[in-house]
């Protein structure tokens, strides 16, 4: 173990002096990461927004049956309804 944790060591500062190759360099562009950012902000607005319309829709109240009630399966079905929509969200954004 101690062997290994040497090695680690005495490779930090080789590869913290290796180049990072250009491929990299270019994604981490301030224009990849505005465009993250905004990505972000648009999926996570629209995952609200479809939590807020299951909700409106739904005939019996959500936060009293999981938190009131402890009702688990209401959880598991709401947990994975979100999931769901989170799914189709990320593909659609990545797509």
């Amino acid at each position: 173990m101690k062997k290994i944790l040497c090695y680690c060591l005495a490779a930090a500062p080789l590869a913290a002096q290796a180049e990072i190759p250009n491929k990299i360099k270019s994604l981490l562009d301030w224009e990849h990461i505005v465009a993250v950012l905004v990505y972000s902000a648009i999926g996570i607005a629209i995952m609200v927004v479809s939590f807020a319309l299951i909700d409106w829709l739904h005939p019996r109240d959500i936060w009293g049956e999981i938190a009131d009630k402890q009702n688990r399966a209401m959880a598991i079905m709401i947990g994975s309804m979100i999931l769901g929509i989170a799914i189709i969200i990320a593909a659609a954004v990545a797509g």
